[in-house]
């Protein structure tokens, strides 16, 4: 899902070649631009310089700054929505279904390490409605990837608990993440342990009842 209305502030990505080249330059240059310095400490000028194009350029694609912003985590969340498809799709057992949430916990972290803006953004976005309810969106619509598959792989599955656990995990691997980044290495490293372990308990249940 994503936020339509007043709440959409990025528009559609174009699909001319020339027009796409000129998009995905703007928002490589912000998102280059941010993991360096900052979300706040960036403009649509400096963007437009990076991205070698005129500032007046950027208003064909974006209203502001902010569904720049938008557009990035977007991109983010189209990569991550990619790598459950994947996992769900190949996932043969609930046991399958586990193991997969927990690779998905290292390619989140590793997005994290090889992508500064990304940690940048995160941390201001709950303060921004828009990108916390795009964050809140995307959560539920991926809980419901896990949730379906679950109750695919094993049909007696109540599908709101499902829903349910699957939600919280996907909502921790993010807090869990972001406190890995912040601790020392060693420290960090087993919080990511210690959540794949979560994660085994709780579908264990699932497999047991």
């Amino acid at each position: 899902m994503r936020p339509n209305g007043p709440m959409a502030v990025s528009r559609r990505k174009p699909t001319q070649d020339r027009s796409r080249e000129k998009y995905d330059l703007i928002v490589n240059a912000a998102k280059s631009l941010i993991g360096e310095r900052g979300n706040d400490s960036v403009s649509v000028r400096e963007i437009a310089k990076v991205a070698g194009v005129a500032p007046s350029s950027i208003y064909q694609y974006f209203p502001d700054k902010n569904a720049i912003v938008t557009a990035i985590v977007e991109g983010y969340f189209d990569q991550i929505e990619a790598m459950i498809l994947s996992f769900t799709d190949q996932a043969k057992s609930v046991e399958d279904l586990a193991k997969s949430m927990e690779v998905a916990v290292d390619y989140y972290y590793q997005m994290f390490l090889q992508e500064p803006a990304l940690t940048t953004i995160w941390a201001s976005m709950q303060a921004n409605p828009i990108l916390r309810d795009l964050d809140t969106e995307d959560s539920i619509k991926n809980a419901n990837l896990f949730a379906d598959k679950l109750c695919e792989l094993k049909p007696d599955t109540d599908h709101q608990a499902a829903f349910d656990a699957s939600l919280l995990l996907i909502q921790m691997v993010g807090i869990t993440i972001r406190m890995t980044l912040t601790m020392q290495d060693q420290v960090g490293l087993r919080l990511l342990e210690e959540f794949k372990i979560l994660v085994r308990v709780r579908f264990r249940e699932f497999i047991e009842n």
